[in-house]
C-alpha cells in the first residue's frame, strides 16, 4: 500500500538513508572529519572527480533536451555553470593539502567505478525520462550536503582541520529557503512523479539507489586507489 502523504522524493531519500549512513562511516569521509588523509587518496579522488564532473555536465546538458519549460532549462544551465566555475574549490582544497597542482590531475583515465557511475548516468539520460535523469543525479549533491552538514553539526570544521574549506563549501552549497539546488531537484521529481505508474517509479527508485551505492563505491575506490587490474585505459575525457 502506498502512503500518499509521503512525496516521491521523500520516498527516495528514505530508501537511500541506509546507504548514506554507510557513506558517512567510510574511512575517506571520516578522514575529512579528522583532517587526515593520505596524499594518494586525495589525488586519486580529485583525478576521478574531475572526470566524473565532466560527465555530470554532459548529463545536465542531456536533461535539458527532456525539459518542457524554460525554468527547467534554466535550472540545468545554471548547474552547468556552477560545476564549471565553483565546484573547483573543493578540488583545490584537496590538492593544496596533497601538495600537487590541480592541473596535473585533469587528464586521468576513468577508474572502474568512475566509468560505471558515468555510464549509469549516461544511460539514464539516453533511455529515461526527466524524472529518471534527476533521480540518477540527486544522490551526489544530497550525500555531499548531508556529509558536510553532519560534520558541521559535530564541530569538525575547526580552523585546524585542513579540510575545513571542503566541509564549509558543501555545507553552504544549498539554501534552506527552498531555493537551493536540492529543494529544486526534489520539487522537479515530485512534479513529474504523478505522470507515472508504480512500475516506472520502482525503476526510478532503483536508479536513485544505484547512484547512492556508486557514491559509496566512489569514496572507496579513491581511498584504496583501485584502478583497472588488466586493462590499460587511454587518458581521455
Amino acid at each position: 500500500m502506498t502512503d500518499n502523504t509521503v512525496s516521491f522524493s521523500q520516498r527516495l531519500l528514505k530508501a537511500g538513508q541506509p546507504i548514506l549512513e554507510e557513506i558517512i562511516k567510510h574511512p575517506f569521509v571520516q578522514g575529512i572529519a579528522d583532517g587526515d588523509l593520505p596524499k594518494e587518496a586525495l589525488t586519486f579522488y580529485v583525478g576521478q572527480d574531475f572526470n566524473y564532473l565532466n560527465a555530470f555536465i554532459k548529463v545536465y546538458s542531456g536533461a535539458i533536451q527532456k525539459c518542457v519549460t524554460r525554468d527547467q532549462m534554466a535550472f540545468f544551465a545554471g548547474q552547468i555553470g556552477f560545476i564549471l566555475n565553483s565546484e573547483i574549490h573543493p578540488h583545490h582544497n584537496f590538492c593544496n593539502v596533497a601538495g600537487v597542482a590541480y592541473e596535473s590531475l585533469q587528464h586521468e583515465a576513468q577508474a572502474p567505478f568512475t566509468y560505471l557511475y558515468n555510464e549509469h548516468m549516461y544511460n539514464a539520460a539516453r533511455t529515461g525520462d526527466l524524472i529518471d535523469v534527476v533521480a540518477a543525479m540527486t544522490p551526489c549533491p544530497w550525500t555531499y550536503t548531508e556529509i558536510a552538514n553532519r560534520l558541521v553539526a559535530e564541530g569538525r570544521n575547526t580552523p585546524d582541520n585542513a579540510f575545513k574549506p571542503w566541509i564549509d563549501f558543501y555545507a553552504h552549497v544549498d539554501a534552506a529557503d527552498g531555493e537551493g539546488l536540492l529543494p529544486k531537484m526534489y520539487a522537479m521529481i515530485d512534479a513529474e512523479a504523478p505522470k507515472y505508474d508504480a512500475s516506472h517509479l520502482d525503476r526510478t527508485e532503483e536508479i536513485f539507489l544505484k547512484s547512492c551505492e556508486l557514491e559509496w563505491e566512489f569514496w572507496d575506490q579513491a581511498y584504496h586507489q583501485r584502478g583497472w587490474r588488466f586493462v590499460k585505459p587511454a587518458n581521455v575525457l
